[in-house]
């Protein structure tokens, strides 16, 4: 993967971009792994069955970390610098679920070279996070 460059004079209110990744068993086990994050709602598939969401759920910082994704890859990419991150979690991730994750330029700061992002991250039916990110663009 290769991040993409927008520089921050062509950066503009309205600015739309998005990406789609299926969710694998494998990436739940990998964030556990970095994050420590060991918790059964996550991993135990029969502890999380009893739960009332009836199954294992994906780490809401797992969906987090694909905000990361977005900013350090699509928008804007390489000169990114990650300031802030206000997500609300309002329905679990499931492994197998393909999600799509936008982020739409909602404000712009030419003295502070500051974006604010507008993020969604939504299955085909439901939205699961929303919230946004300010973000400095490097020169």
């Amino acid at each position: 993967m290769i991040a993409k460059e927008i520089k921050f004079e062509d950066i503009k209110k309205g600015d739309h971009s998005s990406f789609e990744v299926t969710i694998t068993e494998s990436d739940v086990q990998k964030f556990a792994e970095l994050s420590g994050d060991y918790n059964p709602l996550h991993i135990d598939e029969a502890y999380a069955k009893e739960t009332e969401f009836g199954g294992q759920v994906v780490h809401g910082m797992f969906l987090g970390s694909l905000v990361s994704r977005f900013v350090g890859m699509e928008l804007p990419g390489k000169k990114a610098l990650l300031m802030k991150e206000m997500l609300e979690f309002k329905k679990p991730a499931r492994i197998g679920d393909r999600v799509a994750v936008e982020g739409t330029v909602v404000y712009k700061s030419e003295s502070l070279r500051l974006i604010e992002l507008l993020m969604e991250i939504s299955t085909e039916k439901e939205l699961l996070v929303s919230g946004s990110v300010y973000v400095r663009v490097l020169s």
